[in-house]
C-alpha cells in the first residue's frame, strides 16, 4: 500500500524542476528589460551616470555614494583584478 504523501512527494520531486524553469526565464528575462532599455531608448542617447531600476531612473543608495566605499571597492577590484592576471600568465 502507498500512502497519498509518498505519492505526491514523488511527483512533486519528478515535477519541481518543470516547474522552475519557466519562472527562472521569467526573471532572466525581467532581469535583461533593464539593461536593455538602457541601451536602446532614444531617451537616453548621451547620458550617462544614472542608475535604473525595472527601467526606471533611480536615486542612488547612500551607500553608493559613499566615496570611501567606492575607493576601497576600487582597490580590492585592482588587487583581484591583477592576482588574476598574475595566475593566468604563469
Amino acid at each position: 500500500m502507498q500512502y497519498p504523501t509518498t505519492c505526491t512527494y514523488t511527483l512533486t520531486k519528478k515535477l519541481w524542476p518543470q516547474l522552475l524553469i519557466p519562472q527562472l526565464s521569467i526573471r532572466k528575462i525581467q532581469r535583461a528589460a533593464t539593461t536593455v532599455y538602457c541601451a536602446t531608448a532614444p531617451e537616453l542617447e548621451g547620458l550617462g551616470g544614472m542608475y535604473f531600476n525595472n527601467c526606471c531612473r533611480c536615486l542612488p543608495s547612500q551607500e553608493a555614494q559613499n566615496e570611501v566605499t567606492a575607493a576601497a571597492l576600487w582597490e580590492l577590484s585592482e588587487r583581484l583584478i591583477q592576482e588574476r592576471i598574475g595566475r593566468q600568465s604563469k
